[in-house]
């Protein structure tokens, strides 16, 4: 995917300017001020402990990570963003909420070339279903946008290590199996194995776990400039995740509108 397709999703978010709530935990009055460029997307709510005066709308609650997916669930709001809430925590009350295992897949744009990468949590994407579960549940999701994907499923060496350690063996079996399996299910899916370099220009990027994930993730946040515009759960409802190394949070707030928007045109 290009930078075409962040550009559609902005459109998409300032059509529909949907009701988000977004978490705000011993936020300082930048981060209270930063949002305020948001409000071009969406119509905000802050939920949690706003610690200056505050233009926007909020609800105080000693714990936000409960009231922001209660908000959710009951449908005083379209869409929410986890904001600066811990992520342990808010994961586990959405789990809870909605009765879903978490899988997110955080949406990036490096250099014009926007994709999905995961599993970013580092608890995640454990087991050969997990990471099947996100090359499909990121397929369906960029079908919905008219994008046909094609899926990069990574591991922990080259096919030519076969044989050097059992734990690269393992990993190279598995990438094998899961992008077998996408392509069973219809997906153009690759094993690229170690080489994610080859992955460029690919539209869903599969780590061999979360912990790699995530490295991945704020390497290409921290160190090489990509911008971030959140990790959508993919669950029913309109959930987006967002990374507390951010400076913002007008990308998350962006692309849930959007994807609220996106689930009206279904």
């Amino acid at each position: 995917m290009d930078s075409v397709f962040v550009h559609s999703m902005q459109e998409k978010a300032r059509a529909r300017h949907a009701r988000i709530g977004i978490g705000i935990w011993n936020a300082d009055a930048e981060l209270i001020a930063s949002l305020q460029s948001a409000t071009e997307f969406a119509d905000l709510l802050l939920v949690g402990e706003p610690c200056c005066d505050c233009a926007l709308d909020y609800v105080t609650t000693k714990e936000p990570w409960r009231e922001l997916v209660r908000l959710l669930a009951e449908g005083e709001i379209e869409g929410a963003v986890r904001g600066n809430l811990p992520a342990g925590r808010t994961m586990r009350a959405l789990a809870k909420q909605f009765d879903v295992k978490v899988k997110r897949l955080a949406l990036l744009e490096l250099s014009g070339w926007s994709f999905l990468l995961g599993p970013v949590g580092i608890d995640e994407g454990e087991t050969i279903s997990d990471r099947l579960g996100l090359v499909l549940g990121g397929a369906r999701f960029l079908q919905r946008l008219g994008v046909l994907p094609k899926a990069s499923v990574l591991s922990g060496g080259r096919m030519e290590d076969l044989g050097r350690s059992e734990r690269v063996d393992r990993s190279l079996a598995e990438g094998e199996l899961i992008a077998a399996r996408a392509r069973e299910a219809g997906v153009e899916a690759q094993h690229r194995g170690i080489l994610i370099e080859s992955s460029q220009g690919d539209d869903i990027i599969i780590a061999p776990e979360g912990v790699s994930g995530n490295l991945i993730f704020r390497t290409l946040l921290l160190l090489c400039g990509a911008n971030s515009y959140g990790a959508p759960v993919l669950m029913d409802q309109v959930f987006v995740d967002s990374s507390r190394a951010r400076g913002d949070f007008d990308g998350p707030i962006m692309l849930a509108s959007a994807m609220v928007g996106m689930r009206e045109d279904i």
